[in-house]
């Protein structure tokens, strides 16, 4: 899962920076789009004043402003489409966040279902552990000849007495 993540978030961070980029790229050939455009309104309009004022000029005006409509229009969309451009990145950057709280939302779960699994099969171990201890008691109690079988029924050599009403008696060792 953390591998998983990881690798989730690195896709998500390239995302990020490859919109991040295409962004600043659309603006910088925004800006100059529109820097260019001045600068080609700026240049005509200093020739045409320096030959012939105003006819010259009128005629620039007439003929090259549909030009320069155009250039600001053009400059205008490439504004917008790195408005655009930079929500995106934006959401990206918002679901980025909200799948890494998931997974570490989900690790945990894990890793706690992990725990309690773990917890019961140790329990379960530690109670079959104690079963083969009894086990082994009996079987050294039935080597030492402590329990036997007499007439067909278990028979035991008991020694001290045991519990609140003597319900239990010692096997005594052969040790």
């Amino acid at each position: 899962m953390a591998v998983f993540a990881q690798h989730l978030q690195e896709q998500s961070e390239r995302a990020v920076q490859h919109v991040d980029r295409s962004a600043d790229e659309l603006h910088r050939a925004a800006e100059g789009m529109g820097a260019g455009a001045q600068e080609l309104a700026e240049q005509l309009v200093g020739a045409v004043q320096g030959q012939a004022r105003d006819a010259i000029g009128r005629a620039v005006d007439q003929s090259f402003g549909p030009i320069g409509a155009q250039l600001r229009e053009s400059a205008e969309v490439a504004t917008r489409a790195s408005k655009a451009l930079e929500e995106q990145r934006q959401g990206l950057e918002r679901a980025q966040q909200m799948l890494i709280y998931k997974a570490t939302l989900a690790l945990v779960v894990g890793s706690a279902v992990a725990v309690g699994g773990s917890w019961f099969f140790i329990s379960k171990s530690m109670r079959e552990i104690q079963r083969a201890k009894f086990g082994r008691d009996i079987m050294e109690a039935t080597r030492t000849g402590a329990l036997t079988r007499c007439d067909g029924e278990l028979c035991v050599r008991a020694g001290k007495r045991f519990g609140s009403k003597g319900e239990y008696v010692l096997i005594e060792s052969q040790q």
